[in-house]
């Protein structure tokens, strides 16, 4: 079978993350590469064995190079117009995440995947992490009976810096909980709906800008421009998802916690619990023959692997994409997936500001 030619729009620092293992892959040639900053595009052709087109207009590089997929790393507002513009142009779809700023845009890059009979993939990649997934495939053995109460706790250092700090406003990356906890949001869906169909119905918010977010003096050293950027988002939340399957998720995040960083999520079931750490690769397992002292399971990450994107899973989840393009394969972390990640997270933004719960209806799974 002939190789996959790729394009890349975006070269920032995900799209380099995606390419330490994208220059690897046996059956996948990068054609072609977009940013609209040229020394930072530079940067990413170092990285080639051979040069390929550098062009600052995405859309020029759609018309005049022939390629089969492409990977989208652009700032989030962006996600919309240049993933239907390359859906429109033929080309099966890799976004990261989050899929979009809002569910009408969503939708938008769902129906242009449907029109042109292209897949859309969004950038959920923990589903692909060897710790998630192993926890997720012992839920779904029934171990731990029927999920009731999901949680995650991430406690992190602030946002990395991004190419005119659009990260820190709102309406260019959704906020907070749109643009870093989508990642938590979809776990809660994935692991309410292991063992049967689970759809949010409810999210009630509370979080602020309290510290690093607080104003400009309390910015990370680096992150303003010469210009101050504007500044709108939260940083440290509780949020509360409920589910019509009588499930509840919460999320605690902190994008302060320099010290004592912790990433933690749980399943507690009614037979039984999951809780895995992922920045330690170990998952532990209470059941009926271990119900106080944890089974506990070190999950090996490949040597190959460790240095790549998130220990290797932006690599798994590229695999994936690329297989399902190959069997012709609906990708199953596809846009309809995406945009549920990305409805709960506007919920719970609105909920921060409003100071009341919100109510919302899910978009069925396909």
């Amino acid at each position: 079978m002939p190789d996959i030619r790729l394009l890349l729009i975006g070269s920032g620092a995900v799209m380099l993350g995606h390419m330490r293992s994208l220059v690897q892959l046996k059956g996948v040639k990068i054609v072609g590469l977009a940013d609209v900053d040229e020394a930072r595009m530079a940067r990413a052709m170092e990285m080639l064995e051979e040069p390929v087109p550098g062009l600052l207009d995405y859309r020029q590089l759609l018309e005049t190079v022939e390629a089969d997929a492409c990977f989208i790393a652009v700032p989030n507002y962006l996600h919309r117009q240049v993933a239907c513009d390359c859906l429109d142009a033929g080309l099966h779809t890799m976004c990261e995440k989050p899929l979009a700023t809002t569910t009408a845009d969503c939708d938008a890059m769902i129906e242009a995947a449907e029109r042109n009979d292209r897949f859309l993939q969004v950038g959920l990649s923990c589903r692909f992490s060897r710790v998630d997934s192993t926890a997720h495939r012992l839920v779904v053995s029934g171990m731990i009976g029927e999920p009731k109460m999901v949680w995650a706790r991430e406690f992190r250092a602030p946002f990395a810096k991004k190419y005119q700090d659009w990260i820190l406003d709102r309406d260019r990356s959704g906020g907070t909980l749109v643009e870093k906890t989508c990642h938590h949001f979809d776990l809660f869906n994935w692991f309410t709906g292991a063992c049967r169909e689970s759809n949010a119905t409810r999210v009630y918010g509370s979080g602020g800008a309290d510290w690093v977010y607080q104003d400009h003096a309390h910015l990370p050293v680096g992150v303003t421009e010469a210009e101050r950027p504007t500044l709108n988002i939260i940083d440290n939340a509780f949020v509360t998802v409920d589910y019509d399957t009588g499930a509840r998720a919460q999320l605690l995040l902190c994008m302060f916690a320099n010290r004592g960083r912790k990433l933690e999520v749980g399943v507690q079931g009614t037979e039984g619990a999951v809780v895995y750490y992922r920045l330690e690769s170990l998952v532990e397992l209470y059941d009926g023959d271990h119900p106080k002292d944890p089974r506990r399971i070190e999950i090996d990450i490949p040597d190959d692997e460790v240095g790549l994107s998130h220990q290797g899973q932006a690599y798994l989840e590229q695999l994936y994409f690329f297989d399902c393009i190959r069997k012709g394969e609906r990708p199953k972390v596809d846009g309809v997936v995406g945009k549920r990640s990305v409805e709960i997270a506007l919920a719970a933004e609105e909920s921060v500001r409003s100071h009341l719960p919100v109510e919302i209806s899910a978009t069925p799974l396909v």
